[in-house]
């Protein structure tokens, strides 16, 4: 009876830990855009460096194309965005290789140069955009210090 009580005791501790756990699902581009389009307007910079982040608008660069991409404010830039990973030679320079995982909050862009023309043109970075509960979002840079916090200007 000692064990069933444990055992009991356990599940439901565990139980509890998993229903509190935040889950970010995987997602696809047409989620993504429905997502988007429901968080589209004006943001204000809160935190972060304004050398990587200013406030403006969060929008497509195309409304009637939304495979284009999307900018917030002059400085973030997510485009052409396409399902799964894209590989394209670009003359004179280098391989270019990006890469969208899209999930139920956002969506990540990893963008990659190599065998390039010039080595110093090798790069390697991510790049993601999450919308956050109250009307924020937030920016980062895999491997930088930049982290950048936005809210949603309301009417």
């Amino acid at each position: 009876m000692r064990y069933f009580k444990l055992i009991l005791f356990s599940s439901c501790v565990l139980l509890t830990i998993q229903l509190q756990a935040q889950v970010v699902l995987p997602s696809n581009k047409t989620k993504f855009e429905s997502l988007f389009n429901s968080k589209a307007g004006s943001y204000t910079l809160l935190n972060g460096d304004p050398t990587f982040c200013d406030s403006g608008q969060l929008k497509w660069l195309d409304d009637t194309q939304p495979d284009l991409g999307f900018s917030l404010g002059n400085l973030i830039t997510f485009n052409g965005l396409h399902n799964g990973t894209q590989t394209n030679k670009v003359a004179n320079f280098c391989l270019v290789t990006t890469k969208f995982k899209y999930t139920s909050e956002g969506i990540t862009m990893t963008l990659r140069h190599d065998r390039c023309d010039n080595p110093e043109d090798s790069l390697d970075s991510s790049q993601t955009l999450r919308f956050l509960a109250g009307n924020k979002l937030q920016y980062t840079v895999e491997s930088t210090d930049v982290l950048c916090k936005f809210e949603q200007q309301r009417l």
